[in-house]
């Protein structure tokens, strides 16, 4: 939307056009039809940081002047003004299913999405041109190829072998991708949406990795078009959703392509979420992690998403015995015991007054990239 230095009386949504929370939570300000400003974060760093504690993508400015950051509490407090049916599904097993897919896309895609961004050539120099327009020029006073030499230095150095991927992991870190397509494309050839015939918080996190990178970025963009183009058709249906009757019409029980995509979840992000959490409480800053058969070595630890995790175990000990029962039923592996095992757990003192998303954030990698 409007791209002005001001914007009095509207919400102002500090970002970037190929950033993948600000994406996703694009794709709920359209679909709720909240009206908004964008705006580049570097030229705005200093009252990003005295409004929310850090810069990262997205920070908000409410119209009333108070700031929030991080898509999941934003998205959830926004859902409580609308009168309109929830994107939370009424249901409480399937709203924790939905809840689990949105923290997959959030915290365990992003390297793959990170990776085919910085790794591959033409993707590297995509992304560098687009970020030194949207970003840099004009703000920063650098020469373009310095620039650009830096930008792709910082983000491949940090988020792509800081993160883990090597030559060792890079088949695996490209695997991930094709496994998610492969389980979203066996859903959404039977109903255009994860969980039936509405969008669902499962789908608004999807969003963040599909739309902003794997559905734009070259590589990967042209992978979705050639082998999934179910998905690819669904990430513009996303673009274009708005709310339709009160009844949802979510399905009633977890068919075997969800199962299917359930499983790849346990099996990939509630891993890499025991180690992180078992690694912060040994005060560790760096750990290992064996995931499908594949090890990834020396990856940061991240304090967030032991956060992360508790909010899970938090909205899983809500469920009551029944709903719980539904959810161990389509969560066999035996990862899913993560949810229930919290002795010896040390708790990541993140927003221990519960006020998210209007607390003083902090970044999922310590000062924002993980260092090589």
């Amino acid at each position: 939307m409007s791209q002005r230095d001001d914007a009095p009386g509207i919400m102002q949504v500090y970002g970037s056009k190929i950033s993948y929370y600000t994406g996703k939570f694009e794709t709920y300000l359209r679909y709720r039809s909240i009206p908004y400003a964008s705006f580049p974060t570097v030229a705005h760093t200093r009252k990003l940081i005295e409004g929310v504690g850090i810069v990262q993508m997205p920070v908000v400015r409410l119209a009333d002047g108070r700031w929030m950051t991080d898509t999941t509490p934003m998205i959830a407090w926004l859902e409580t003004g609308q009168g309109a049916a929830s994107i939370y599904p009424s249901d409480p097993a399937l709203n924790f299913i939905a809840l689990l897919i949105e923290d997959y896309a959030d915290e365990w895609l992003w390297r793959s999405a990170m990776h085919y961004r910085w790794s591959y050539r033409r993707d590297r120099q995509h992304a560098a041109e687009f970020l030194y327009e949207e970003l840099v020029r004009g703000v920063l006073p650098l020469p373009r190829v310095l620039a650009l030499t830096m930008l792709k230095r910082r983000q491949r150095g940090g988020f792509v072998r800081g993160d883990g991927v090597n030559a060792q992991t890079r088949d695996h870190a490209d695997g991930t991708y094709l496994a998610a397509l492969d389980r979203m494309q066996a859903i959404l050839v039977q109903r255009p949406f994860l969980l039936g015939q509405s969008p669902t918080i499962a789908d608004f996190g999807m969003m963040a990795p599909m739309f902003r990178h794997f559905g734009q970025d070259p590589t990967p963009a042209e992978i979705m078009r050639e082998h999934a183009p179910a998905v690819y058709e669904w990430v513009a249906r996303m673009w274009n959703a708005k709310p339709g009757s009160d009844d949802p019409q979510l399905i009633v029980s977890i068919d075997a392509p969800l199962r299917s995509f359930l499983t790849e979840i346990c099996e990939t992000h509630l891993v890499q979420l025991r180690e992180n959490e078992r690694a912060f409480g040994e005060g560790r800053a760096r750990y290992a992690q064996t995931i499908q058969g594949r090890q990834y070595t020396n990856l940061p630890v991240s304090r967030y998403r032991v956060w992360c995790l508790e909010e899970l175990r938090r909205r899983w000990g809500e469920l009551d015995r029944s709903a719980q029962d539904s959810v161990r039923a389509c969560l066999p592996s035996p990862e899913a015991q993560l949810l229930l095992e919290v002795s010896g757990h040390v708790p990541s003192g993140y927003d221990r007054d519960r006020q998210a998303p209007f607390n003083r954030a902090i970044n999922v990698f310590g000062s924002g990239v993980p260092p090589r």
